[in-house]
């Protein structure tokens, strides 16, 4: 069985950002975004994999790349300020993504043992202390990860068993775009930051070059190719479940304007109380690992950022903490957590260009890659990709917001 660093970042597609965001989109709209869940997907496994790929050849990561350009072209002051903002919107990135993953797990567990959400909060800083004790022990948490990733992939599996789907109506909406107004652009960058995840893309650089990037370079990259579209295409299957099990579960139901913390109310009626408790045990998996790996990212750039290793345990416990409070703010005055989940997807979307951007340049130069530069249809293909998600995102900004 193939382990690494894509059967890391593959958390990236199933987080609870993602049952936010696509959550919201088939209970909405039915199946007319799912082609945005297939493009995502795509763009995801091109971005991963150059990522990875940069992390094997160069024995570094993207952060450290970027941070070593600007030194080069800002020397002084200017560039202490750049180098300070850039690592400034890594910071920003992190600390969005983990608000989702903290919030999957807080809901998931007052959903299953009927918690309220402050004690919820408490208990759910304990998959820090506990789970990622194991973060350096690389194979016991890529095993961990793995085994999470399935326990959401057989949950949603057996909803989409129980809420009868219709094959021939999947594959037809996965291929025709459905008619956007403003909430559905922004539901669309929603599930394009769930999906394309800025600190997933960063971390992969990371994790492949710590793993391969010192030796055995020819190998790590093959290993790298086969695990990125293994592990990233199941999980982008398990991500657009999330969607067309909504669809049938909800919009077909009438419920057009479901929350995420009302949705175990609403499958126990309809399909039975085995549904509404795996659906929680599903948001719990995705949570908890998503929540592992958002933090080891955060671990990464605050170590590029300053130049040394950290403690581990203690930057996780500060990052879970630190977004307590705005996320007790936020319940607190009446938020709705679905809104939560949609709106910090979205910013990951807005900020994905800090990341991608530098990907696609690092992936074209030949200094970087050297004698294994990528085919022009790579390039291409990234530079394609990266004015999708520039375009998408403008097109929010132009037109979304009123």
């Amino acid at each position: 069985m193939l382990l690494g660093p894509a059967t890391i970042v593959s958390v990236a597609y199933i987080d609870p950002g993602n049952f936010g965001s696509n959550i919201a989109a088939g209970s909405r709209y039915g199946l007319n975004l799912l082609w945005v869940v297939w493009v995502s997907g795509l763009l995801a496994i091109l971005f991963q994999y150059l990522s990875g790929k940069i992390g094997i050849v160069s024995s570094r990561s993207v952060a450290d790349i970027v941070s070593d350009t600007l030194s080069r072209n800002f020397r002084g002051i200017p560039y202490s300020i750049a180098k300070f903002m850039y690592f400034l919107t890594l910071l920003a990135i992190v600390i969005a993504t983990d608000m989702a993953e903290f919030l999957g797990i807080v809901l998931g567990l007052s959903l299953l043992f009927d918690l309220s959400i402050s004690v919820a909060m408490w208990v759910s800083v304990l998959d820090v202390l506990v789970l990622m004790i194991i973060a350096d022990r690389r194979i016991g948490f890529e095993t961990i990860i793995g085994s999470l990733v399935g326990v959401v992939g057989f949950s949603l599996i057996y909803e989409l068993v129980i809420v009868r789907i219709d094959t021939i109506e999947i594959l037809r909406s996965s291929f025709i775009p459905g008619p956007m107004d403003a909430s559905a652009l922004l539901l669309a960058i929603s599930i394009l930051g769930a999906t394309v995840m800025p600190h997933a893309v960063l971390l992969h650089s990371y994790l492949a070059s710590e793993k391969w990037g010192s030796g055995l370079k020819y190998d790590g990259l093959r290993r790298h190719m086969k695990e990125t579209i293994v592990y990233l295409s199941i999980a982008s299957i398990i991500n657009a479940s999330i969607q067309i099990m909504s669809y049938y579960a909800f919009y077909r139901n009438g419920y057009h304007d479901v929350n995420i913390d009302t949705i175990y109310l609403i499958l126990q009626p309809l399909y039975g109380w085995s549904a509404a408790t795996i659906f929680a045990i599903a948001l719990i998996a995705s949570g908890v690992s998503s929540s592992m790996v958002s933090v080891l990212a955060g671990q990464k750039v605050v170590e590029s950022m300053w130049g040394k290793r950290l403690e581990a345990w203690k930057l996780r416990l500060v990052v879970r903490l630190f977004n307590m409070v705005p996320l007790a703010i936020a319940i607190h005055t009446g938020v709705k957590p679905l809104d939560v989940l949609v709106y910090s997807q979205a910013v990951l979307s807005l900020l994905l260009p800090a990341v991608i951007i530098p990907v696609a340049i690092i992936s074209a130069r030949s200094s970087i890659m050297g004698s294994l530069r990528n085919s022009p249809y790579m390039n291409i293909a990234a530079a394609l990709g990266s004015i999708i998600i520039l375009g998408l995102n403008m097109g929010y900004l132009l037109f979304g917001i009123v």
